[in-house]
């Protein structure tokens, strides 16, 4: 895997690994509201007030690494850009029209409690299920001739999709119940702490039943995932920060469990590369066939390092800001 690495034209890594890191930081920004949003049904109409609360301040700028990341893809890859958003459009336009759905319905949730909360419910739950499907359409492989698309409309949907399309939503679940014990205080919390103990263990059963599966559909993936030296690491980090989650929740900490958690996603992240490397389009179109030419690769690496340290100190700015617990609020309340 080193060597296949160190083989690549430099750019091309680069540009792989922008890509990748806008990805991960969308996951686990836009992962963990989402998560909030997953949880909401089961809660009263004063208890969601304040969990609209805690991620009011926050969710456009977490979304913002998905725009950054798709103008990305489209200006470093875009053969692959091409063939992936001709594949996935279906579920790529249903998860933008319920985030738009779910974030009219942050905003708006003062005017129209009872309405709004179903749209955010149902914004979130959409948006999430189709992360998860498109993502495991991407790792199942995207028929095509290297230029276009060659399948069907409906490709996207099979058994793995539809499983990775639930344990993501799980894994999302999880972030948000660790937001909710961060954020809040009080019954919400200690109830976001009763979640976060039922959705972990369920979370890495899911998980582990992925890794297995993910083996049985390449020779590639399976080789790539048995490699020790690089899966032994990311398994052993994923068993401390699987103890430290349960210790954090256990010893009722509060920014813990949330920081163990999204170890567990890096983790699974960088299990998920690790598998279909060198392929930016899996089976077999390589990072390398998908590329864009070297000087516009130059100007993107240019602008994706111009734009990040902005996004990140305009999300950085907006946490800090907003920071600490939120109380219950009445609905006319706003931060």
């Amino acid at each position: 895997m080193l060597e296949v690495a160190l083989s690549l034209p430099p750019l091309t890594l680069l540009c792989a690994m922008a890509l990748a890191c806008g990805v991960l930081i969308y996951v686990l920004l836009d992962g963990t509201d989402l998560g909030v949003g997953l949880l909401a049904p089961f809660q009263s109409t004063d208890a969601r007030q304040q969990m609209n609360l805690t991620i009011l301040p926050v969710w456009d700028g977490n979304e913002t690494w998905l725009v950054l990341t798709a103008g990305a893809l489209l200006a470093m890859f875009p053969v692959a850009f091409s063939i992936l958003y001709s594949a996935l459009y279906l579920p790529v336009y249903i998860m933008l029209l319920s985030l738009i759905v779910r974030g009219m319905a942050i905003e708006f949730r003062h005017q129209r409690p009872a309405l709004f909360d179903a749209l955010f419910i149902a914004g979130s739950w959409i948006a999430s299920l189709s992360q998860g499907a498109t993502m495991g359409a991407w790792i199942e492989g995207i028929s095509h001739n290297g230029q276009h698309f060659t399948g069907s409309a409906m490709d996207w949907l099979s058994p793995f999709s539809l499983y990775c399309a639930v344990a993501l939503s799980v894994g999302y679940a999880l972030l948000g119940a660790c937001w909710l014990i961060w954020r809040c205080e009080g019954a919400l919390a200690a109830w976001g702490r009763r979640q976060a103990m039922r959705l972990a263990p369920l979370t890495v059963l899911l998980l582990a039943a992925l890794v297995v599966w993910t083996m049985q559909l390449q020779e590639s993936y399976r080789l790539h995932l048995l490699a020790w030296r690089y899966s032994g690491p990311l398994a052993l980090i994923a068993l401390l920060a699987l103890a430290g989650l349960g210790a954090a929740l256990r010893g009722k900490r509060e920014f813990l469990p949330l920081a163990m958690t999204l170890t567990l996603f890096v983790v699974a992240f960088g299990g998920m590369l690790l598998a279909v490397f060198p392929y930016l389009l899996p089976p077999d179109l390589l990072l390398t066939q998908a590329a864009a030419p070297p000087a516009t690769q130059k100007l993107m690496l240019i602008a994706f390092g111009a734009f990040v340290p902005v996004t990140l100190i305009y999300n950085s700015w907006g946490f800090w800001i907003f920071r600490g617990k939120v109380h219950a609020a009445r609905e006319e309340e706003r931060p």
